[in-house]
């Protein structure tokens, strides 16, 4: 298809024969290139999440060199110029919301700005902005987290924060080792030398079963109430870091990716982690309760 005699919406200038010309993947808006590297965005942003499409009001046949931004392309990472306009479409209009709710941009949070906290963390911006200007401006360091509640391991991990993952999985595993006693020896897959020692020590195991479940529940409601906290914090330092080692010392949008945002496939990682960490709890305990 060719542009020819349509309008750039961005800068209002009728496209020509020799124009360089990207099409929005999501509303198929025709833009000049440098008009939409210049705005970080697409024209007809209002049309995105509608189903509302561009429609074409000079009919031309064929356009000459058309360059389609594919959203996959960040994904596979084929096209660094594309991922660039993608991102870019991302982070201004998560910018812009930020704006029109009210947030200055530019405001200090500790040493990084707003906007580099909106930058690294990418992702649900809505969510964590207010919450980390309230932590920021009253001193708060509780709120409420529901993902981080039913699965910290996996919380921690998706935000790459590895070191409080791994705390989390340790902490699970070990709370959960007299309940994965008690499963074990109702399958049967203890030696009767084992099962007698179970069997005599039962009120002891069953209390610590409790006490176990109790603390357990009670690890998750802290770090619930403590991972925005945590999570704003780790972002301050890595921000912080990434400046410190970057020559012009601005936050890059490649290293605030790269760093920040989430990150699925850990999920599966701290599970992995979390699956052998009890393997090896079980094995443990079995070899202590064969030598006992």
């Amino acid at each position: 298809m060719k542009f020819t005699g349509e309008k750039c919406v961005l800068c209002g200038e009728v496209f020509s024969e020799t124009d360089d010309v990207v099409v929005c993947p999501e509303c198929g808006t025709p833009h000049h290139r440098e008009c939409y590297r210049n705005h970080g965005r697409c024209g007809n942003i209002y049309m995105h999440g509608t189903g509302q499409k561009w429609e074409s009001t000079v009919k031309i046949p064929e356009e000459k060199s058309v360059v389609v931004i594919s959203p996959e392309d960040e994904e596979t990472g084929m096209d660094s110029e594309r991922m660039q306009y993608e991102y870019m479409d991302r982070n201004t209009f998560n910018a812009n919301v930020i704006s029109e709710i009210g947030f200055n941009l530019n405001e200090d949070m500790g040493g990084v700005t707003l906007n580099e906290i909106n930058m690294f963390v990418r992702t649900n911006v809505l969510y964590y902005i207010p919450k980390f200007k309230k932590m920021k401006d009253s001193g708060t360091k509780t709120s409420f987290n529901l993902s981080c509640f039913l699965f910290p391991s996996l919380y921690f991990a998706n935000r790459k924060m590895w070191l409080w993952a791994i705390i989390s999985a340790v902490i699970s595993v070990i709370l959960n080792i007299p309940t994965l006693v008690i499963l074990m020896a109702q399958s049967g897959v203890f030696t009767e030398n084992i099962m007698n020692v179970i069997y005599e020590n039962q009120d002891f195991i069953q209390n610590m079963e409790f006490i176990c479940s109790a603390g357990s529940f009670v690890a998750n409601i802290l770090m619930c109430l403590f991972a925005n906290w945590i999570y704003f914090k780790f972002a301050l330092k890595k921000i912080r870091y990434i400046k410190k080692n970057t020559p012009d010392g601005k936050l890059n949008k490649y290293t605030a990716m790269a760093f920040g945002g989430v990150r699925p496939i850990n999920i599966i990682v701290i599970t992995l982690i979390t699956m052998f960490l009890s393997l090896a709890s079980m094995v443990g305990v079995t070899m202590f309760l064969t030598v006992i």
